[in-house]
């Protein structure tokens, strides 16, 4: 049977072969040396018995007598244990907005927001990936479909690309509940990715989820995916002319008036919104970043990485 060509499903892929190799670069780059984060098989700061030694150390009542290096006591006439480093590995854990709002532009040189979610969820995936962490992406729409893993590995990298190509555009989900709903599946606390551009989210409930995953041991990062205009909509509307807006979502319309004290009273809204998503979770497990869609991805991860400590 011929089949019709204009049926055929055309799937772009997610990332070039000079950006998988920018990507690769910028994760051979990370060093993990801290107590928490993206780490699988790189080295943790804490000490502890395991084959991989790391230090000596003088020593103390309590300590486990059978780590005593006897040849080193044979020298230094003195006691001491041997150390040696604990690798850690991490359950991280992303959530991709694939809603129907995200999948707009303001210029066709740039990716939608939704493309560069799932950029940035497919790198931040290779990452962990890459260093042995656990994995899993969660699409959040009314229809998305189910999460893809928890996987490790790095054999599972090709899988989760090909994964999220075939992701596309959905109804509007709720982000919240989604949230809500991972930390109490998860018996074991781990690391939360959002990417969203969170227009559409309750930022009270947003808080108030965000709160009980800390305070159950979650560290959480809000990734705001934005398309340039939303930061600076003079660049791409004349002034003194009215426009017309599209809800994505309801595809209901609505003019725009794009004059000076208009910008000027959205540039503010915006900031205030931009510092109550900066400030939500309250503490030090939380981070906020908002990434622009034209910045590459392996620049936006870089970005991430160094707020974390990963990368100098």
């Amino acid at each position: 049977m011929n089949r019709d060509p204009s049926l055929t499903l055309t799937i772009e892929p997610l990332f070039t072969d000079d950006v998988l190799s920018r990507l690769r670069r910028v994760i051979l780059r990370s060093r993990r040396m801290a107590n928490s984060g993206l780490s699988g098989e790189h080295r943790s700061l804490r000490k502890g018995p395991s084959p991989e030694f790391a230090d000596f150390k003088a020593y103390t009542v309590g300590d486990d007598y059978r780590r005593i290096d006897w040849r080193a006591y044979a020298r230094f006439d003195a006691l001491y244990v041997r150390e040696s480093e604990i690798t850690t590995e991490f359950d991280v854990h992303v959530l991709a907005d694939v809603s129907r709002s995200m999948d707009w532009t303001s210029d066709p040189g740039l990716p939608s927001k939704l493309r560069f979610a799932l950029q940035l969820a497919g790198a931040l995936g290779y990452l962990s990936l890459w260093h042995f962490d656990r994995l899993s992406i969660t699409p959040v729409g009314s229809d998305a479909q189910r999460r893809f893993g928890p996987v490790q590995g790095r054999t599972n990298i090709r899988p989760m690309l090909a994964w999220l190509e075939r992701l596309h555009a959905q109804r509007e989900g709720d982000l919240v509940a989604a949230l809500s709903r991972l930390v109490h599946e998860r018996r074991r606390a781990g690391i939360l990715l959002i990417v969203s551009d969170f227009l559409s989210e309750d930022l009270d409930r947003l808080e108030t989820a965000m709160r009980g995953a800390v305070g159950r041991g979650w560290e959480i990062a809000l990734l705001q995916v934005s398309d340039p205009a939303e930061v600076d909509p003079a660049r791409f509307l004349a002034l003194a002319e009215t426009h017309r807006a599209t809800d994505l979502e309801s595809r209901a319309t609505m003019p725009i008036r794009s004059d000076a004290v208009s910008v000027a009273g959205y540039l503010e809204r915006r900031a205030d919104w931009h510092g109550q998503l900066a400030r939500l979770g309250g503490g030090a497990r939380t981070l906020h970043i908002e990434v622009s869609t034209e910045q590459p991805v392996d620049q936006s991860l870089v970005r991430l990485l160094r707020n974390v400590g990963l990368v100098s």
